[in-house]
């Protein structure tokens, strides 16, 4: 018979055990659920996640993404050592880190590392690479041995090009920072300067230790040039082709153009300055220079009409001087008065001929010469009155030839001996040299000439020197800093305008104290070098006819009345039209026509051109107040039979209108 107790303890046993199970089920399930959703997990996460065995380093697991990311099937990867899947550098990389953790393992085990943020390289199925984030964590067995590796491999691929495409960019654009001519800096907002390329230490004299770190108001000429840059800055945004003049470490200050922005970091906010500097000095320079040389163009063409009508009002009085010159006899007292007014007369043309000198196409009878014989006769002459003075010349002896009218050369020569000498009130030195040179293109941009080879002739003076305000004026017509009455201001400025026409150009260099050099560029000839004369000028009479053809009614008049007095034969006409009405009746009755160059209506050159088409063996001997240059020396060219410059007295007519019909008749 069973004991009731028993029964009982049986019973209640049985109860709890069922609760036990019931229990254990329960847990079953749900950690099958959390095996079933952490696995779900592994196998849907994009990162490969895997085990490996630390004895064979066989590959134990990895979830299902290494087929998307590698292109291997689960049978296939489990087939595979971790050797196999990574390229050679990469295994090396880990199985040093692997080593280095073992040892350690060793030594201090509560310290073993993890592999995290390890880059590596795998290699797909195909062959093709890919770069993963790596991290690792050791698995130990109960007694304390690591036996295996779990991590996640991640693609990293696209950022690894991210990150080789920045680094490139960075490199581009530091290699453009470091190789720009230009000056490129980054500043704080204090003024701290934290980036300086090399352009910049260059351009400013500072070396690296002395600019980085340094307070760029140190390169601004004042400060105020600093607090109007930030202001503009500030309410702009930017600053661009900002003109501003900055210094050197030496002190020298230069021209530049600044353009610059804020500086922000990637959230925006504003960290300082960044810009660029291109000093513009040569450029400024060449500018300077470009106008000046505008300038003295606008004004020689002013200068050449005033000469014009200038010799005009000399023609005038000229001519009845001569008359009245002719008709007086030395004894009489008022012989001596005309005389004197003969010499002023040649004092206004010699101003005239420095006026048109100056002007555009002043120059005038061209010879190949050596410039050497001008200067030597020049500096013996000025030596001569100047007797506190010493010349000193250092002349070539290979010295090359060049295209030169000779009077005009030395009248340039003898203006920039008297300047010295103005320089030099208490005496000193003057050193004239002459060599062969050549120019190149670039040297000569500012100046609108070609290279080439040139004769350089320089003239230095041991005198007061002139500042930089007063050298710019120098070649200023009229410019003076001679008291009044003692120069016309016109020495200089017909030196430059001579020396322009002749195809060359003059540089002065001077300080205050220190002298003064003109250094003048004449172009090279290859023609062979002609002798210089003077031939005499006799007074000839003639019975021709001559028609005299000028707008000036006083021009006419006393050529009228100058002719007459030789025997000719004069018919005179105010203007093209009437002189082409007189010419087409009695063409076969004049035998010169004078010309002048300048009318209005109808110009001298229109008018010659009617001529030749009414009688194309015409003579006509052009007269003008200008020199014989522009549309002079093409008339010259096409056919007119001689030039004569106003004011012209009565030995110089009488001798070119002779010249001109004796030509023709024995042509």
């Amino acid at each position: 018979m069973t004991d009731p107790s028993s029964f009982e303890n049986l019973t209640r046993r049985i109860l709890e055990l069922e609760q036990e199970n019931t229990g254990l089920r329960q847990e079953l399930e749900q950690v099958q659920r959390s095996e079933s959703n952490f696995r779900m997990m592994v196998e849907n996460v994009p990162d490969i996640i895997w085990t490996m065995s630390m004895d064979t380093m066989q590959i134990e697991y990895m979830s299902p993404s290494v087929t998307a990311m590698m292109g291997y099937s689960k049978e296939e990867i489990l087939a595979k050592t971790f050797r196999d899947v990574l390229t050679p550098a990469s295994f090396s990389l880990v199985a040093q880190h692997l080593q280095n953790g073992l040892a350690q393992l060793q030594t201090d085990p509560g310290n073993f590392p993890k592999l995290h943020a390890l880059e590596v390289e795998y290699v797909s199925k195909d062959g093709s690479t890919l770069w993963v984030e790596l991290t690792a964590k050791p698995v130990f067995n109960t007694q304390g041995k690591l036996v295996d590796l779990i991590g996640v491999s991640r693609d990293i691929s696209q950022r690894i090009i991210a990150e080789k495409a920045l680094k490139k960019s960075e490199e581009k654009y530091r290699s453009l920072f470091e190789s720009s001519r230009d000056v490129n800096y980054i500043t704080t907002l204090d003024g701290e300067i934290i980036e300086f390329n090399p352009a910049g230490m260059e351009l400013f004299g500072y070396s690296k230790e002395d600019i980085i770190g340094a307070d760029i108001l140190t390169l601004y000429n004042t400060p105020e040039d600093r607090i109007k840059f930030k202001e503009t800055i500030r309410q702009k945004g930017y600053v661009r082709d900002y003109e501003i003049n900055f210094r050197k470490k030496d002190g020298t200050r230069i021209d530049c153009l600044l353009t610059s922005t804020f500086w922000q970091s990637e959230e925006g906010d504003i960290l300082g300055y960044q810009g660029i500097i291109r000093d513009i000095s040569d450029q400024k320079r060449m500018m300077r220079q470009f106008q000046q040389i505008q300038k003295m163009e606008a004004i020689g063409t002013l200068a050449g009409g005033i000469a014009h009508n200038f010799n005009n009002l000399l023609m005038t009085i000229q001519g009845n001087t001569s008359l009245m010159l002719m008709k007086t006899d030395p004894g009489h007292p008022h012989y001596k008065k005309l005389k004197t007014i003969e010499e002023h007369i040649q004092y206004g043309s010699d101003l005239s001929r420095q006026l048109l000198g100056f002007a555009r196409g002043g120059q005038q009878q061209s010879k190949t010469v050596n410039l050497n014989t001008i200067i030597r006769m020049s500096a013996k002459v000025f030596a001569s009155t100047k007797k506190d003075i010493t010349v000193h010349t250092d002349l070539s002896s290979e010295l090359m030839q060049v295209e030169a009218d000779p009077s005009q050369i030395e009248q340039s020569l003898f203006n920039l001996l008297v300047n010295s000498g103005h320089a030099m009130p208490e005496g000193g030195d003057v050193y004239i040299h002459t060599e062969n040179t050549e120019l190149a293109a670039y040297q000569l941009a500012p100046y609108q000439h070609q290279g080439g080879r040139y004769i350089k002739l320089s003239v230095t003076d041991t005198g007061i020197g002139m500042d930089a305000k007063t050298k710019e004026k120098i070649f200023d017509p009229f410019f003076t800093t001679k008291e009044h009455g003692q120069g016309t201001g016109l020495g200089l400025s017909s030196v430059y305008g001579i020396i322009k026409n002749h195809g060359g150009y003059i540089i002065v260099y001077s300080e205050p104290g220190k002298g003064t050099t003109f250094n003048i560029y004449l172009p090279v000839s290859e023609k062979s070098s002609e002798k210089i004369s003077t031939p005499a000028e006799p007074l000839l009479k003639g019975a021709e006819t001559i028609l005299i053809i000028d707008d000036e009614p006083m021009i006419t008049t006393i050529g009228q009345t100058m002719l007459s007095e030789m025997g000719y034969t004069v018919i005179t006409a105010n203007d093209g039209e009437a002189a082409l009405e007189i010419y087409n009746s009695a063409a076969k009755t004049i035998h010169l026509v004078i010309l002048d160059l300048i009318m209005p209506k109808m110009s001298g050159s229109a008018v010659f051109a009617r001529l030749k088409e009414l009688d194309p063996q015409v003579r006509v001997l052009l007269s003008s107040g200008y020199s014989i240059n522009g549309q002079a020396s093409e008339l010259m060219n096409k056919g007119c039979s001689g030039f004569i410059q106003k004011p012209f007295n009565m030995m110089e007519i009488s001798k070119k209108v002779r010249e001109v019909l004796d030509k023709k008749e024995h042509a």
